[in-house]
């Protein structure tokens, strides 16, 4: 595959692997008041916002397009659903931090600015960016609602019933033709790059012709393509990714119904709460699992007398410490208690069953 030369530092790459689930994604990356950190030998990054960090020069941070960053698939839409656009600050903390300004250059064709290379000081970089945010804030707004809206009919994240014998790609071609949003007009500054094979070719094309031919054939292989798309805008690059991902099945997009933030479940499909880690606390699928227990128990009459039973006999052998016989009847109660509910769980007895014993156990 030919790649630019002269002009990609001032372009936004990405393409997808589908079958490792992967995103992979080049960018100039105007760091600046940041804390930048490559993993070269799994090409990771961690790029972390320090508003008090003092610095001489505001460097443009190329990232080669044949070194890329990677990330799950989906997530920088995921991201962006998510972000926080109310201010420069948690818009830059939130989304912008990890994929650069410059994928806002054709957002609006109406507003034009340009990113340097060397900004000489704090101010200049987060005057220079704040403008752009401020100017294009209300642009950004409309096209997170917008996508909001595409995702939550091609998810069917309303739990419509007539949509859940459709997939995703059905939806997604529906929502389009009937242009039931503005989803319709993001991918016009897209230019796509096609791939000639080329990953695959450094595998295997070394083969004589027949060779090549007989492996395919005896593998059933299927040389997929894997296509580079090349953006500065941002509505573009959502729609992408949005449209790769309805193309990938049992890999919905879900809506958390503890914080309400977008995510793609990493296990199972039909799980409800994210894993995404929260400030001073546990993630909401731990947190929800924990809750959703805690929950079942609060309605279940039998568990409720356990614990009722249990207090009480607890503290009357805490007041008479001494009676010995109290303490053994208590253990012996636990002990035959624990089974009961033990076999409850399991199905072999109902929680009425289990709810009329401990009350003639008491």
């Amino acid at each position: 595959m030919e790649l630019p030369e002269v002009t990609f530092f001032d372009d936004f790459y990405f393409w997808f692997n589908t079958e490792t689930k992967k995103e992979y994604y080049a960018t100039p990356l105007y760091f600046y008041k940041a804390d930048y950190h490559l993993d070269t030998e799994n090409k990771l990054r961690d790029v972390y916002y320090k508003e008090t960090e003092k610095t001489n020069n505001g460097l443009k941070h190329p990232a080669s397009i044949y070194f890329p960053f990677y990330e799950k698939l989906g997530l920088m839409l995921l991201r962006f659903l998510n972000a926080d656009l109310s201010n420069y600050e948690m818009a830059n903390k939130t989304f912008f931090y990890a994929y650069g300004f410059e994928i806002l250059k054709d957002l609006d064709k109406n507003y034009k600015f340009e990113l340097s290379n060397n900004y000489g000081s704090d101010e200049n970089y987060l005057k220079a960016t704040t403008k752009i945010f401020k100017d294009l804030q209300e642009n950004l707004i409309d096209l997170q609602q917008e996508l909001i809206k595409a995702v939550t009919y091609i998810y069917n994240l309303d739990n419509d019933s007539r949509l859940e014998k459709y997939t995703y790609t059905e939806r997604f071609a529906v929502y389009l033709i009937k242009r039931m949003g503005k989803l319709y007009t993001y991918y016009r500054n897209d230019f796509i790059m096609r791939d000639s094979y080329s990953k695959k070719y450094q595998e295997i094309g070394k083969n004589s012709e027949y060779d090549l031919l007989d492996t395919l054939k005896e593998k059933n292989m299927v040389l997929s393509m894997s296509d580079t798309h090349k953006s500065t805008d941002l509505s573009s690059i959502c729609y992408a990714i949005l449209e790769e991902l309805s193309k990938t099945p049992n890999y919905p997009i879900k809506k958390c119904q503890n914080c309400g933030m977008y995510f793609i479940p990493t296990s199972k499909v039909d799980e409800i709460y994210c894993d995404y880690p929260k400030e001073n606390s546990r993630p909401c699928r731990d947190l929800g699992a924990f809750q959703s227990y805690t929950e079942r128990l609060k309605q279940n009459k039998a568990m409720g007398e356990y614990r009722r039973t249990y207090q009480q006999k607890f503290m009357q052998v805490r007041k008479n410490k001494d009676n010995k016989k109290l303490a053994q009847d208590f253990e012996n109660w636990k002990k035959q208690a624990k089974e009961k509910i033990n076999q409850m769980k399991k199905g072999k007895l109902t929680e009425n069953e289990v709810y009329e014993w401990i009350l003639r156990n008491k």
